[in-house]
C-alpha cells in the first residue's frame, strides 16, 4: 500500500479524542488564566468585570468552534471522504461498470480496502471474461453438436421416405436399410460420447477404481483390435512387459481410452502404415505409446487436438468420428491423475499419443 501508516484508524480516532480532550482542558485552563491576569490588571469596577467575562466567553466560544472545525476537517479528510470514494466505486461496480480502479492513496485501513477493491474488480473481470470465452466455447460445442447429429438424421430421414413410398427395389431396399442402421449407430454412438463428455466433467462424477494389472489390460485391446490392423494391412509391434504392472484404474474408462488410441491410428492413417504400442514404466509413473510412422498432423492442428468438435474439414479428430474421442480420452486420464499428450519424433520415424498414469503406490 502506498505511504502504509503506521497507525490504524482506530489508534487514530482515540488520539483524536484524546487531543479533543486536551484542546478542551487547554482553553479552559486559559480562561482561567486570563480572569486572573484582567482581575489583577482592572480597575475593579462592575462594568469592567462584566465586559471582561463577556470576552472570555467570545473567546472560549472562537477556541471552541475552531476545534469542532479542526475535528470535522480531520475526519472529513480521513474518514468520511475515502468511505465517500469506496461507496462511489463499488456503485459503479454494482451497476455493471468493471472498468473502475481506485487510486491507492488514503491512510489507516482505508489505503488496504482500496487495493483489496481493485483486486477484487479485476477478478471480476477476469471472471467475466472467462464466462464470455466459456459462452462463446459453448455456443461453437452446441453448433458443432447440430452439424453432426443433421447430417446422419437427414440420410435416415431421406432414406426411410423412400422406404415409405414403396417404390424401390428389393436391392434399393437392402442398401437403404443398412445405410439407415450405419447412420442410426453413428447417431448414437455421438450422442454416448456427448454424454460421457458432459459425466466425466461433472463434480459429482467418480471413477470405479480398483488395482489391476494395467498391462493385461492393453493386451486384451490390443487383442481384440487385431484384425482392425490386418483389415488397413497394417504392420503391428506390440511392446507390453510379461510381468504383472499394477496401477489403481477404472478397466472400462481406461479402455475406452486405448480403443480410442488404436482407432484413431488405424482411421486417420494409409494402409501400410507400421504401428507401436509401448508400454513403459519410469521411475513413479507408467507410459502408454499409441504411435505410428504415418503423415505428421498438421501443424495447426496440434494445440487442438483435444477440443470437442473442433471445427475444419481438415480436422485430426473429426475426420470419421465423431470429434469427442480424444477429448473425452484426455479427461479420462487426468481424473487418474495422468494426461494424454500428442508428441512427435517418440522413436525413429514414429510420432503419436502418449498416456501417462500413476503407479500403484500412487493414490488418485
Amino acid at each position: 500500500m502506498k505511504g502504509k501508516a503506521k497507525r490504524n484508524l482506530q489508534g487514530f480516532l482515540v488520539r483524536l479524542f484524546v487531543g479533543a480532550l486536551a484542546l478542551v482542558w487547554f482553553i479552559l485552563s486559559l480562561k482561567d488564566f486570563m480572569r486572573g491576569v484582567m482581575a489583577g490588571y482592572g480597575s475593579g469596577e462592575e462594568k469592567n468585570v462584566t465586559m471582561n467575562e463577556g470576552l472570555l466567553y467570545i473567546m472560549t466560544a472562537i477556541f471552541g468552534s475552531l476545534l469542532i472545525i479542526g475535528l470535522f476537517l480531520l475526519l472529513k479528510r480521513f474518514v468520511s471522504d475515502p468511505v465517500k470514494r469506496l461507496s462511489a466505486s463499488m456503485e459503479k461496480v454494482r451497476g455493471g461498470d468493471l472498468s473502475v480502479t481506485m487510486k491507492v492513496a488514503d491512510r489507516f485501513e482505508f489505503g488496504k480496502m482500496e487495493e483489496n477493491f481493485n483486486t477484487m474488480v479485476m477478478g471480476l473481470r477476469e471472471a467475466k471474461e472467462l464466462q464470455r470465452a466459456n459462452e462463446e466455447k459453448n455456443r461453437k460445442l452446441y453448433a458443432e453438436i447440430a452439424h453432426d447429429l443433421k447430417t446422419p438424421m437427414t440420410m435416415i430421414l431421406g432414406y426411410a421416405k423412400l422406404l415409405s413410398q414403396g417404390e424401390v427395389t428389393q436391392e434399393a431396399q437392402k442398401e437403404y436399410l443398412g445405410t439407415i442402421v450405419e447412420q442410426t449407430e453413428h447417431a448414437n454412438a455421438l450422442l454416448e460420447q456427448m454424454l460421457e463428455y458432459a459425466k466425466l466433467g461433472s463434480t459429482e462424477y467418480r471413477l470405479d477404481v480398483k488395482e489391476g494389472d494395467l498391462a493385461e489390460c492393453l493386451r486384451q485391446v490390443a487383442a481384440e483390435s487385431y484384425y482392425r490392423f490386418e483389415e488397413k494391412k497394417m504392420e503391428l509391434d506390440v511392446e507390453i512387459p510379461d510381468e504383472a504392472i499394477l496401477s489403481q484404474f477404472d478397466e472400462r474408462q481406461i479402455k475406452r481410452i486405448f480403443f480410442n488410441l488404436i482407432g484413431n491410428v488405424i482411421t486417420h492413417n494409409p494402409e501400410g502404415t507400421k504401428v507401436k504400442i509401448v508400454m513403459k514404466r519410469p521411475d513413479g509413473f507408467i507410459e502408454i505409446w499409441v504411435a505410428d510412422d504415418g503423415p505428421l498432423i498438421e501443424e495447426g492442428l496440434k494445440d487442438q487436438l483435444f477440443e470437442p468438435f473442433h471445427a475444419g474439414e481438415a480436422s485430426y479428430t473429426r475426420k470419421g468420428g465423431s470429434g469427442l474421442g480424444l477429448s473425452v480420452a484426455k479427461k479420462i486420464a487426468r481424473l487418474h491423475g495422468g494426461d494424454l499428450e500428442y508428441r512427435e519424433r517418440l522413436a525413429e520415424g514414429y510420432k503419436g499419443f502418449v498416456l501417462t498414469l500413476p503407479c500403484k503406490e500412487s493414490k488418485i
